[in-house]
């Protein structure tokens, strides 16, 4: 179980190395980073056979899979602006007058056809973050993460897992409110995939617990004894 992430490298440092450390300086097995005690609380344990409210999990012969929707309140904000603001384009273009080379004229179908284009993008960013859906698939020689915005909308990513798979939450570019977030970063055989920065704090957790509960933990790197 994983006791803290890397300040530096954000990988999962094992439980039993600042247990062994005591009051000792603690090093990243990883990245040899020193760890400062007060800059990096203890990340709270994750039960993974308790399951979360917000993730479903699905065990089809040695394959599991954990699905979970984004659900965010900016999404549904979007939503509802998008909504507002395109019905009363539709509603003022039904009532208004239409003119076309200068003459009055009934606005035709294919009128409402372009608004309604218009509006699709904004519609989709918003289904995004609220109603889109990852599934993360678990077997033993292939992980594969699925994002639908809609069905058949959306991003596959696929990494084939050797005997070591690594998993851990580090920042991958994705800022929230102009603050870095950390993305799911799953790596096996010298490839790797991130996936989830914008999913909850707490459903990330638990991906990631799920991931290394499935595959177990990587062996701890010895510590190099270096000169001086």
């Amino acid at each position: 179980m994983s006791g803290r992430s890397c300040e530096a490298c954000g990988r999962a440092i094992p439980a039993e190395i600042f247990v062994q450390g005591g009051e000792n300086e603690i090093f990243c097995p990883w990245c040899a980073t020193s760890q400062s005690a007060a800059a990096a609380p203890a990340t709270v344990a994750v039960s993974v056979e308790a399951g979360h409210p917000k993730v479903r999990r699905i065990v089809e012969g040695d394959a599991i899979t954990y699905a979970t929707r984004m659900g965010s309140c900016f999404g549904w904000a979007w939503l509802i602006f998008t909504l507002f603001h395109g019905s009363f384009m539709f509603y003022g273009m039904a009532k208004g007058v239409v003119k076309v080379n200068g003459r009055n004229a009934n606005p035709e179908w294919w009128y409402f056809a372009l608004l309604a284009l218009f509006y699709t993008p904004f519609f989709l960013v918003g289904f995004a973050f609220t109603v889109s859906r990852y599934t993360v698939r678990l077997s033993p020689g292939q992980l594969r993460v699925r994002w639908r915005i809609l069905p058949g909308l959306g991003w596959t990513w696929e990494l084939a897992t050797g005997a070591e798979v690594a998993v851990r939450q580090s920042f991958r570019g994705t800022a929230e409110n102009s603050r870095p977030v950390k993305a799911i970063v799953v790596s096996s055989q010298g490839q790797e995939i991130d996936f989830g920065s914008l999913l909850a704090k707490d459903i990330k957790a638990f991906l990631v617990a799920a991931i290394q509960d499935y595959y177990g933990e990587p062996p701890v790197p010895a510590r190099a004894d270096f000169l001086t």
